[in-house]
């Protein structure tokens, strides 16, 4: 009985659960100057880099979903996928922490803008 139960996919040959982790994506995060919207980017290592001598690098036109700005991008990776410089213009890089927090805000504001004010 284990044999067909292994064989036609039981609880013994169930995969963990766990947190899909994305091996051929490399993830940037991105806040528009003009109005502090806050991009999320991903850059896949077989498509969309640019090899060179020594690592990659990668072009891109970043354009954000409320003013439609563009902001031309350009960073260069080392060998090992991490980032050596970046350069940006119209707007700056920030962590992934930074932009979860400009989505909490702003999933915030749109709550307090639908939302009546509580009553007394």
């Amino acid at each position: 009985m284990g044999f067909l139960k292994r064989l036609l996919g039981g609880a013994d040959n169930a995969k963990p659960a766990g947190e899909y982790v994305d091996t051929q994506g490399i993830y940037f995060y991105v806040q528009c100057d003009r109005c502090g919207a806050g991009v999320r980017l991903r850059a896949d290592k077989q498509h969309d880099l640019l090899n060179e001598e020594n690592g990659f690098s990668w072009h891109k036109t970043i354009v954000d979903s409320r003013c439609f700005r563009p902001m031309p991008t350009v960073v260069t990776l080392n060998a090992a996928y991490e980032v050596v410089a970046h350069e940006i213009t119209g707007g700056h890089y920030i962590t992934k922490d930074e932009y979860e927090a400009l989505l909490a805000q702003e999933a915030e504001a749109k709550r307090a803008a639908i939302e009546p004010p509580p009553s007394e």
